[in-house]
């Protein structure tokens, strides 16, 4: 049986080998190919160069003539966007190194050594007495640390420090029926580093879920941020509740065949829907009032606590006053929850509630639609997915009460 195994020939040992040096022909050949295409991306760069330093000096004669304001341009960066179809930011930069005339620079840039980026940081640190050691061998920096320089170089006088202050600002747009809002604005340096400082600290304590967008956890953050500035305790200890006070005017015309919908409005204003009613009805006191065809109240619930503080102790003291999920270590915001929402029958039963942090509360649950695993432990619970067609719909007795809330008859 031994004698009957096959034997390695020298011919396959050969072309074993052959095979070996082949792959590393291979290799060689990719290395070389790799080169090639380097210098050619290259000669093809410093073509390009040399046709943008024609450019260059061809708006340095445009800007004599003016043509920006003859063609009604605000500025030449303008002009040059608009009939050369390149980026604001490529065309300031042309017009910087138009403006500066720096023999020795232009004259590298004609030459094809470097393209108009790193010129215009060059002609930069000049104007702003640079090191002319930089300037004369900048190949051997790169464009990022050109950048750090001009930004160390940079003055501030007081004037511009008190101008740059004076244009902070904050823009709040509420959406027509207010169910969303955005923002943006400006802040100076220093208040902008300790914004942006509470807010990275702020996240790094959220729980990451998958698929979110950085900026997404920012606004998480924000949000977290804003609900400790209202409910701190008045010794400053940050131990207060988010307790959401809320009268709800439901449409039942509208809600109970949409099922939450429509026809529901805060009083404050802004309109919700199904998702953010029933975190309301988890959190906070909550007064419905039910309306008619008419417009008229036909039905007031009494304003009280969703869920009884007794019951609401000791389901924290049972959890041990941490989040329930699986893996989160958070104590920040906790909150009991309802495992079946209030809205499909759930009730203020201890063995219905769970104690949750505020991100897994109101993020992963309230607003992106997850749900607590029946199946797992109690006290090492998993979030399931979304519904993939929707929650089901509640019971026609939760609809006709209010989705949850006890309805007297006015």
């Amino acid at each position: 049986m031994f004698l009957s195994r096959p034997v390695c020939s020298v011919e396959h040992m050969f072309a074993t080998e052959t095979s070996i040096w082949d792959t590393l022909d291979f290799g060689s050949a990719m290395s070389v190919e790799a080169d090639e295409l380097r210098t050619a991306l290259l000669a093809d760069e410093a073509e390009i160069s040399k046709i943008r330093s024609g450019q260059i000096e061809r708006l340095r004669r445009a800007d004599r003539l003016q043509l920006d304001t003859a063609d009604g341009s605000r500025t030449m960066a303008d002009w040059v966007v608009a009939n050369l179809d390149v980026s604001p930011q490529t065309a300031r930069r042309m017009m910087r190194i138009a403006r500066s005339h720096h023999g020795d620079i232009d004259g590298r840039m004609t030459a094809g050594e470097f393209g108009i980026d790193r010129a215009a940081f060059l002609c930069q640190i000049r104007e702003l007495d640079g090191p002319e050691d930089v300037i004369a061998d900048s190949g051997s920096y790169s464009l990022g640390h050109l950048y750090g320089l001009i930004d160390r170089l940079r003055k501030i006088d007081t004037l511009t420090e008190q101008m740059m202050f004076e244009d902070r600002y904050m823009a709040l747009q509420s959406s027509l029926d207010q169910s969303s809002g955005r923002f943006w604005g400006q802040a100076h340096g220093v208040d902008w580093q300790t914004i942006e400082k509470a807010l990275t600290h702020r996240e790094s304590q959220l729980p990451v879920l998958a698929g979110q967008t950085q900026g997404q956890r920012r606004v998480d953050a924000l949000a977290s941020l804003c609900i400790d500035s209202l409910t701190t305790g008045s010794d400053g200890s940050g131990t207060g509740r988010a307790v959401t006070v809320a009268e709800i005017f439901i449409d039942a015309s509208l809600a109970a065949p949409s099922f939450g919908e429509a026809g529901v409005t805060l009083s404050s204003g802004p309109r919700v829907g199904p998702n953010t009613l029933s975190e309301i009805l988890c959190t906070g006191k909550v007064r419905a009032i039910v309306c008619g065809d008419d417009g008229r109240p036909i039905g007031v619930s009494h304003l009280g606590e969703a869920i009884p503080p007794a019951v609401r102790s000791f389901v924290l003291h049972r959890d041990q006053g941490r989040c329930q999920i699986d893996g989160c270590q958070s104590r920040y915001r906790i909150q009991p929850h309802h495992i079946r929402p209030r809205a499909h029958g759930g009730d203020h039963d201890p063995e219905n509630l769970i104690t949750l942090c505020w991100y897994h509360h109101h993020i992963a649950i309230h607003q992106m639609g997850m749900r607590i695993d029946s199946q797992s432990p109690p006290h090492r619970r998993r979030l399931k997915g979304p519904y993939p067609n929707g929650p089901p719909l509640p019971p026609r007795a939760s609809r006709a009460s209010g989705f949850g809330v006890s309805v007297q008859d006015s």
